[in-house]
C-alpha cells in the first residue's frame, strides 16, 4: 500500500472509532443520569418526633435530604434550643457528640454548654444566657411554638422562644425561621432571628460568650493536629483568627471513621458561617478557638482588643433582626467556593 493511500486508511479508521466511541458514551448518558441531575432530584423530607426532654411539651423536627438526615432541631438542647446532629450532604458528622453522648476519642468534656449549634448570649440585661452553671443570674431559652414548611426547594422551621431567668420570668422574647437549602453541592442553613424586647428595655452586653455557635467534631479541631482548620474571609488561620472582624469563618477537618485507624484515609468536611452584609449591627467578630469551638459575635469588642461600649440596646416594644448564613461541605476549604456562597448571600433578602 502506497503512503497516500495507508494514511488515508488510517483516518477512516479513526473516523469510523470514534464514532464507535461517542455511540458508547451516548447508550451510556441515556441509561445513568449524571450526578448533578440525581442531586437535584434529591427530596426533602421532615419528621416530628417528641423531644427528649420529658418535661418539655415541644416537639423535634428532623431534616433529611434524599432519605439522610442532614439535622435535627430540638426544642431543648439539654436547656437551649439548637441543631444536633449536624451532617455534611454525604452524611459526615460535623459538630461535637458531648454533651448530648457520651464523649468521642477525640472530644473533651469541657464547656458542657457548647451543644453542637446554637444561638444566645452571655450578658443579657444582668443574666447569662451562654453558661449554663445554675447561678441567680443564669438564664434560659424556652421554646414556645414551632412551625415547619416542605417544598422541593427546601425546609424552613418558624419558632418563637421566650429568653427567661432562673423564676421563668422573661427577659424577653425571639423569633427564628432556619430554612434549609441546598447550593454548589453544599446545604445550605439561613438563619433568621428577630430579638424582641417584650418585656422592658434589653441591652446585649459586651462579651466575647457569644452569639452563633458551633462546636466541631473533635477529629476535626485544630489541636487534634490531625489536618484542621479554620480560615476567615481575611485568609486568617486558626488561633490567629480569634477576635477578628469578618464576614465569614469556615471550620474543616477530617471526620472519624469507625472502620479506619488511620486519619489520613479519613474524609474531611466542614462548615462556613456567614454574617449578612445588610444586618443592621455592621461588623461581627468571631470568637474562633483551636479546640474546636467558633462563633459570630455581632455583640463583643472588648476582649476582642477594640474599645469597650455599653453593648446594643433594645428599647421596650423595638426588636432587632440578625441574619446568619450556615454551610455544611463535604471535602476540605475551598476558598474560592466560599467566596462564591458569601456573594451569593449577599445578594439575598433577609426573610424578615
Amino acid at each position: 500500500m502506497n503512503p497516500l493511500r495507508f494514511r488515508r486508511f488510517l483516518r477512516q479508521l479513526t473516523q469510523h472509532a470514534c464514532v464507535a466511541i461517542a455511540a458508547c458514551s451516548m447508550a451510556s448518558s441515556a441509561t445513568a443520569a449524571p450526578p448533578e441531575a440525581a442531586e437535584a432530584t434529591a427530596n426533602w423530607e421532615t419528621k416530628t418526633v417528641a423531644s427528649d426532654e420529658k418535661d418539655s411539651k415541644q416537639l423535634d423536627v428532623e431534616i433529611y435530604r434524599g432519605g439522610k438526615l442532614i439535622a435535627r432541631h430540638h426544642s431543648s438542647l439539654l436547656g437551649t434550643p439548637g441543631l444536633y446532629p449536624l451532617h455534611s450532604p454525604s452524611g459526615l458528622p460535623l459538630t461535637r457528640d458531648y454533651p448530648m453522648e457520651e464523649k468521642g476519642q477525640y472530644e473533651k468534656d469541657d464547656h458542657h454548654h457548647h451543644r453542637s449549634l446554637w444561638f444566645t448570649h452571655g450578658i443579657v440585661n444582668e443574666f447569662d444566657f451562654w453558661l449554663d452553671k445554675p447561678t441567680p443570674h443564669t438564664g434560659y431559652i424556652v421554646q414556645t411554638s414551632l412551625t415547619k414548611d416542605e417544598s422541593e426547594d427546601g425546609v424552613t422551621l418558624n419558632t418563637t422562644n421566650d429568653w427567661n431567668d432562673k423564676d421563668g420570668k422573661r427577659v424577653l422574647s425571639d423569633q427564628r425561621r432556619w430554612t434549609f437549602t441546598e447550593s454548589q453541592g453544599d446545604t445550605v442553613i439561613d438563619l433568621d432571628v428577630r430579638l424582641k424586647a417584650t418585656d422592658g428595655d434589653v441591652v446585649l452586653g459586651d462579651t466575647k460568650e457569644g452569639t452563633l455557635g458551633v462546636r466541631v467534631a473533635g477529629s476535626m479541631k485544630v489541636d487534634s493536629k490531625l489536618g484542621g482548620t479554620a480560615q476567615n474571609a481575611e485568609g486568617l488561620k486558626d488561633g490567629t483568627a480569634w477576635g477578628k472582624k469578618s464576614s465569614w469563618v469556615d471550620y474543616s477537618g477530617p471526620i472519624q471513621q469507625a472502620d479506619s485507624d488511620e486519619p489520613t484515609d479519613w474524609p474531611t468536611a466542614g462548615i462556613t458561617m456567614f454574617y449578612h452584609p445588610e444586618n443592621p449591627l455592621p461588623e461581627c467578630y468571631w470568637h474562633v478557638r483551636t479546640y474546636g469551638l467558633f462563633a459570630a459575635n455581632p455583640f463583643g469588642r472588648q476582649h476582642f482588643g477594640q474599645p469597650e461600649y455599653e453593648g446594643v440596646k433594645i428599647a421596650e416594644g423595638e426588636h432587632l433582626d440578625l441574619h446568619f448564613r450556615i454551610v455544611l461541605h463535604d471535602d476540605g476549604f475551598d476558598r474560592e467556593k466560599s467566596a462564591q456562597h458569601f456573594a451569593d448571600y449577599s445578594k439575598t433578602e433577609p426573610s424578615f
